[in-house]
């Protein structure tokens, strides 16, 4: 019986969504959870403030906010029985077992401070530092967010464990390619492709200077912002130049069906951001089979490997010149795309599954 109570795990499960519009973190916590489910259920409990739908053993403990810093601290001093617990986001309950794993998914905070509010910033710099000194193992997507809590909160190197996160091939059904693209009035592969959210840290303002740059020769491509505004978002909009603006198209949220053509019918996808931990949707441009233009920030280039065009994060005239190059010959990256698929094999959330249950029954 004590070998069967030291093999269950307790996972924090307040951060499962089956929701259309997940989070990065909620939708690490929906795929991972499911798969380790399917591959170890009968060694599982999830506690969560809501009913999941898994057949699995779950605590269901309800709590308005601060759920798992005063929640599940309470249930962990209360029950004595939740020994070995993961959390897949950044925050550790105030009460915790020995055996604690955690997933810390990026500090982007520290990077780009004025994309939050000052509370969240405290909070999360704050939960970041007792998540580092507290857990037992720490769990990274990406060596760059590894780095950077060595960098900035002096963890130890020996407790993190880098576990990229799996990958989804979308299954959407691409049925009315033309009716979707007409909604947006666009023809294929006469835009570029953005994703995300319209911000400084995401660095919409140098790709849409980039933009500006290409367009004065180029009289017949677009380039589209599929997102929301974000921090200084109105701002980078507003700030667009009169003669520019007819030539950019701004979808607001799309579904998987208007991503998946999009993406299948762009010029190029570009994903210029100043800091990710990870970059889930280089994966989904290389399930769409497009060529993709990055920053050269380290995580981008972990994740896309030799299968993307890099530029200087800050160098408008360096992307608008690999816009240039890809508009004047489309087929030119033929020999790019081939390397896809064997990248996109290095993500699959069994895998990812595997890595994080053999980490956690290891602690």
């Amino acid at each position: 019986m004590a070998n069967l109570i030291s093999l269950m795990i307790y996972i924090d499960a307040s951060r499962y969504s089956n929701t259309g519009r997940k989070t990065g973190v909620e939708n690490y916590s929906y795929y991972l959870i499911n798969e380790l489910v399917k591959q170890h259920g009968e060694n599982i409990t999830l506690i969560s403030p809501r009913k999941i739908e898994l057949d699995v053993k779950q605590i269901v403990i309800p709590f308005p906010r601060l759920w798992t810093l005063i929640r599940l601290s309470w249930e962990i001093f209360k029950s004595k029985k939740i020994d070995n617990l993961f959390v897949p986001s950044h925050v550790l309950p105030l009460i915790y077992p020995k055996k604690s794993t955690i997933t810390i998914h990026d500090v982007v905070f520290k990077y780009s401070p004025e994309s939050y509010g000052i509370f969240s910033r405290i909070y999360l710099d704050w939960a970041t530092k007792f998540a580092v000194k507290n857990a037992k193992r720490i769990i990274t997507p990406s060596e760059a967010t590894k780095q950077d809590l060595i960098k900035f909160y002096g963890a130890d190197s020996n407790k993190i464990s880098v576990i990229p996160l799996g990958f989804t091939p979308t299954k959407a059904e691409i049925m009315d390619e033309e009716e979707i693209l007409g909604k947006f009035s666009l023809k294929p592969k006469k835009y570029f492709l953005f994703i995300g959210r319209i911000e400084y840290k995401k660095n919409t303002d140098t790709l849409i200077k980039a933009f500006g740059e290409f367009a004065q020769d180029n009289e017949d491509i677009q380039l589209v912002l599929a997102g929301f505004p974000g921090h200084g978002g109105e701002k980078i909009i507003k700030d667009i130049p009169a003669e520019l603006k007819h030539r950019i198209t701004f979808t607001g949220y799309i579904g998987e069906t208007e991503k998946a053509v999009l993406l299948k019918n762009t010029l190029s996808f570009i994903f210029p951001s100043r800091f990710e931990g990870f970059g889930i949707p280089l994966l989904e441009a290389m399930d769409a089979n497009v060529t993709i233009i990055a920053s050269d920030i380290p995580s981008s280039k972990e994740v896309a490997g030799e299968s993307a065009l890099f530029f200087e994060k800050e160098d408008a005239q360096a992307l608008a010149k690999l816009m240039k190059q890809i508009a004047d010959n489309p087929d030119s990256n033929k020999e790019l795309i081939s390397t896809y698929s064997r990248q996109l094999e290095k993500y699959s959330w069994e895998k990812c599954a595997e890595e994080v249950y053999r980490l956690i029954t290891n602690v």
